[in-house]
């Protein structure tokens, strides 16, 4: 019985193209890292740093303020180093504290940026709005520049791994009716029942592993350049939070929950690339229909349901359906859903996940060349 599970992995492990997609993904977030670090500056007493040196000097800068965000830090830090603003050269004038405040609490947004005579912090409605909720809520401050590069990163990255995946498990049943040997495999006993577990284990195996290994390495890389500092920061500091829904008290937690999600999107999306080479005679059409049924999820949340056209309630539903769904799962914080929401669209994922592996089961034993 492992021998199929084996031969199966062997056969999935051994598709270049699933390297190759991997080799480029990794290939890309070195480098776009490599040249975020090298291109990082700040200024400090009017002097200019670059590099490695930069994060170094930023990191201590923020290490000294660190602790909870009140409004006498906001303004210590606007009274040792002003506003953060670009130059004419475009250059970063600032740090990351000053660039923080100034981001998050004056009109920086709705300047040039690069006249720092204009930019003043909020006042009135504007500062209950934007400033408030963080000196409400004791959010615990740091450095999370990184933190939040690789927030965006690990989505990016999770969403081609799943189109990677679509690409190299396709074929899993699908080839076999497209080289006949399904009707042979189907045969035998174990052919029939155990064997297609083995097949179907294999490839959710396989996805685990491959997007385990790209989360590790992403953390990896990111740890090299910016060390662990900020990880017991306040994770509403990260953009993919905020302070409504549910969100993980610090930003460890985020990063747990997000891998969590990513993990159990990974799970769901195998199990439909399953039922779909199960249900296809053509491996090609198999990958086809996976893309789509990866994408329609942001086609759906960015297109249609602003539309309304099956009314509200019927539109909230379909789009509650469509963030379980392995491209959206990841980042649930970023839509202020409620801990029973997301429990909801976990269960949603499960109900969806295992329906599918059902379907491929049943689909490719009862075939019939």
């Amino acid at each position: 019985m492992w021998t199929i599970w084996r031969e199966e992995f062997y056969k999935i492990a051994s598709r270049k193209i699933i390297w190759l997609g991997i080799f480029l993904l990794l290939s890309f977030v070195t480098f776009r890292l490599a040249a975020e670090r090298d291109t990082y500056t700040i200024t400090r007493d009017g002097e200019r740093f670059w590099g490695k040196e930069a994060v170094k000097k930023d990191r201590e800068l923020t290490a000294a303020l660190a602790g909870r965000l009140t409004e006498e830090k906001i303004r210590q830090i606007y009274d040792q180093y002003g506003f953060f603003y670009y130059d004419f050269e475009g250059n970063r004038v600032g740090n990351f504290c000053n660039r923080f405040i100034t981001e998050k609490f004056t009109n920086f947004m709705q300047t040039d940026g690069n006249k720092p005579e204009e930019i003043q912090f909020y006042q009135g409605e504007e500062w209950e709005q934007n400033v408030v909720p963080y000196l409400e809520q004791e959010v615990q401050w740091d450095y999370v520049y990184g933190w939040n590069d690789l927030s965006e990163m690990l989505w990016l990255s999770f969403l081609i791994v799943l189109i990677i995946l679509s690409i190299g498990l396709s074929p899993v049943f699908a080839e076999e009716y497209t080289l006949g040997t399904a009707d042979i495999l189907l045969t035998t006993r174990r052919g029939k029942q155990s064997g297609i577990w083995m097949k179907m284990l294999a490839a959710l195996f396989f996805s685990i592993l491959l997007t385990a290994t790209v989360i590790l390495y992403l953390f990896g890389i990111y740890l090299k350049t910016y060390g662990t500092q900020g990880l017991d920061a306040s994770a509403v500091l990260l953009n993919f939070a905020g302070f409504y829904g549910y969100i993980p008290k610090t930003v460890q937690g985020f990063f747990l929950f997000t891998v969590s999600m990513e993990l159990i999107g990974v799970l769901l999306f195998t199990g439909i690339v399953m039922g779909i080479s199960a249900w296809s005679r053509s491996a090609f059409l198999a990958v086809i229909f996976s893309l789509i049924l990866l994408v329609l999820p942001i086609v759906w949340v960015k297109v249609f349901s602003a539309m309304w056209i099956f009314g509200v309630t019927v539109t909230k539903w379909i789009t509650h359906f469509m963030v379980s769904m392995p491209v959206y799962l990841s980042v649930s914080t970023g839509f202020a859903f409620s801990k029973r929401d997301i429990m909801l669209h976990i269960l949603l994922a499960m109900f969806v996940g295992t329906g599918a592996i059902l379907f491929a089961y049943r689909r490719y034993r009862n075939y019939q060349g």
